[in-house]
Formats: structure tokens, C-alpha cells, sequence
């Protein structure tokens, strides 16, 4: 980075001053451990990631000074990938999530502070840090089972069944999972022959299936049938299929996206897994 660089002149920076060779993003300050140490975990296994040249703190926003990856992301490449070429990088793709699933942990969370940032896991009362597999149990049978606040409030009172045939399982331990590779966070490079993964705030260790699901996490604007069908024998081999894990926590996130208090009654009756207080 050239030595003329101001920090505290960041703001006033145009695009053009930075474009060359830089990028800049804001992260909110709590994020930033949490963000720095995946994405130095992530270089450590030998995948692709930016280099962060520069912190900058601003008040309650940090901003990451990173080398810019020239190429373009694969939503922007789609139209230009053909079956080999996406084949060829999928199995490239397969070796990243193979690295990061080789790193494990007991507990869930993001890798520095231990929080849940997932947004599978991210109703009102969210989970506790360093959550256990029991807690993200106790969290999916609840929302498996969830069908109105209404029934949810007269059956509080009722435990949790024991197991459920839909809620996918949280048993083993938790895999270091990027958590949003959607296409705009995988970028190819002018060569067209590597992948580099950008955007790390939300990695952390959850389920094997949370990678597959978040990598269909995005809305696949102008895509046409042929392209879509690409994509998904591209995440197939990629990640693996967790089809049946992928629609369960889709349709758990609708239900607390629309009902983002419905466990408070049953906390209140038998206490549970919670990173924020319930209040009668």
C-alpha cells in the first residue's frame, strides 16, 4: 500500500483511489475478530482469501483495507462457464469445504467470541455462545414443530418431543463452515482456472449441512433453467447433497422470520437454550 494512504482520510477516498489494486469493506467493530481469525484460519488451509493490508478504526466501524482479487464473481461468470470449466471449479470448491471441514469443534459459533451469527439459527432470542449440540437441538425441534403463536402459547407447557423425523440432526461435531457462499462471494480470477472466497463475517463452526444450505441462500435474479441446473450439480459436488437439510431449515428461518418471538413462552415455562434474557 502506498504510504500516502491517510487513514483517517478513508471516507473521502472515490473508488478510484482505491480500485487499482484495494478494497475497502466495514464491519461493525464486534465482528472484526471474528472475521479476521476465519479468514487467517482459511489462508492457514490453503485456500484462497484476500489479504488485509490495513485496519482502520472508526468509532463503532472497522474498515478492512484488502487486496483487490481481479476477475469477477461467479454470478457475474455464469453466462460464461460451460459444463467442464464449472465441473473443473466445483471440484476446486470441493477442496476448500473439505479443508475447512477438517477443523472441528465441540461447541457452535463464530471462531473468536463463540457467537451464533448464523441466519438458520436467528430468531428473537437467538442461542447462546459456544452453543451445544443439544442447544441447536432444542432449537430446531421447537421450530420444526412450530405451527402458530397461538399453539405455541397453549402448549408451552408441553416438553419438547424427544425427536422429530424432519428436524435434521445435530449430532457430532460442528465443521468450520464459511456459511455464505452464494455465488457474489465466489470470485474466479482472470485466469479462469481459481476460486477465491470472500467475505468471512458469518464463518464459525455449525453443521455439515449449514454450508450446503447457505450456498443456496441468495436469489438467483435472471438466472434461466439451464443455469440454475448447473449451479446445483455445481453445490452437489461441492458440498455435498443436503437437499432434505436445506428445505428444513429454509422453512424454519420462514417461521421465525415471521414469528421471531415464538419461543418466548416456552422458554419462560422450561428455560432452554437463549443468548438474550426472557422477559414475562
Amino acid at each position: 500500500m502506498s504510504s500516502s494512504f491517510v487513514d483517517a482520510l478513508l471516507l473521502s477516498y472515490k473508488d478510484a483511489d482505491l480500485s487499482a489494486s484495494l478494497v475497502s469493506k466495514a464491519y461493525r467493530a464486534e465482528l472484526i475478530s471474528d472475521t479476521l481469525q476465519a479468514m487467517e484460519l482459511a489462508r492457514g488451509l490453503g485456500i484462497r482469501v484476500p489479504t488485509v493490508k490495513r485496519i482502520v478504526h472508526s468509532k463503532d466501524i472497522v474498515y478492512l483495507i484488502m487486496n483487490r482479487i481481479d476477475g469477477m464473481s461467479l454470478n457475474e461468470a455464469r453466462s460464461k462457464l460451460g459444463w467442464i470449466q464449472s465441473i473443473r471449479l466445483a471440484v476446486e470448491l470441493r477442496g476448500y469445504i473439505h479443508a475447512l471441514r477438517s477443523l472441528t469443534s465441540s461447541t457452535a459459533g463464530s471462531l473468536a467470541t463463540g457467537k451464533c451469527r448464523s441466519f438458520w439459527l436467528d430468531d428473537i432470542y437467538r442461542l447462546p455462545q459456544k452453543s451445544t449440540p443439544a442447544d441447536l437441538s432444542s432449537f430446531l425441534l421447537f421450530w420444526t414443530n412450530f405451527t402458530t403463536p397461538r399453539a405455541a402459547r397453549r402448549n408451552a407447557a408441553d416438553p419438547l418431543p424427544a425427536n422429530s423425523n424432519n428436524a435434521p440432526s445435530t449430532t457430532g461435531p460442528f465443521v468450520f463452515t464459511h456459511h455464505d457462499l452464494a455465488p457474489r462471494n465466489i470470485l474466479l480470477d482472470t485466469s479462469g482456472r481459481h476460486l477465491w472466497l470472500v467475505d468471512w463475517d458469518i464463518a464459525g463452526y455449525y453443521p455439515r449441512y449449514f454450508e450446503y444450505a447457505a450456498i443456496h441462500n441468495f436469489i438467483a435474479e435472471g438466472w434461466s433453467w439451464f443455469t440454475r441446473a448447473r449451479w446445483m450439480v455445481f453445490t452437489w459436488i461441492a458440498a455435498g447433497r443436503w437437499e432434505k437439510e436445506r428445505r428444513v431449515v429454509e422453512q424454519i428461518r420462514s417461521k421465525f422470520t415471521r414469528f421471531g418471538a415464538g419461543r418466548r413462552f416456552y422458554l419462560l415455562k422450561h428455560g432452554g437454550p437463549s443468548g438474550r434474557s426472557v422477559v414475562d
